[in-house]
């Protein structure tokens, strides 16, 4: 792999729920957490975490070091959890092909 990730392709997942007054939003494949107010401010913040967490990895040459899964509990809620579109386009410049979001339901 080249030391600037020009050939790397990253697929990632994640699931914004609410706890109390703020919306987690959590990478399951790297176990990076965002939290906002809104869901949608939660996720952007997440996938700018995510892709700078991936970027100095590449920079480092030590790309294997960000790959730490998510607890069990949080990839039962992304399975359970409805797909998430974001109204705007996410701007992510890493190598992350797909960023699947899954939302669970509001009560």
């Amino acid at each position: 792999m080249a030391k600037n990730g020009s050939n790397l392709s990253i697929n990632l997942s994640a699931v914004a729920y609410r706890e109390n007054d703020l919306w987690l939003a959590h990478c399951l494949e790297l176990d990076i957490v965002a939290e906002a107010r809104g869901v949608d401010d939660a996720i952007r913040s997440l996938i700018s975490l995510c892709d700078l967490q991936i970027k100095v990895a590449i920079e480092e040459g030590d790309l294997e070091s960000i790959f730490r899964p998510a607890p069990p509990e949080i990839w039962k809620l992304f399975a359970l959890a409805q797909k998430k579109q974001l109204q705007r386009k996410n701007s992510f410049k890493a190598p992350v092909h797909r960023f699947e979001t899954r939302q669970m339901a509001v009560a």
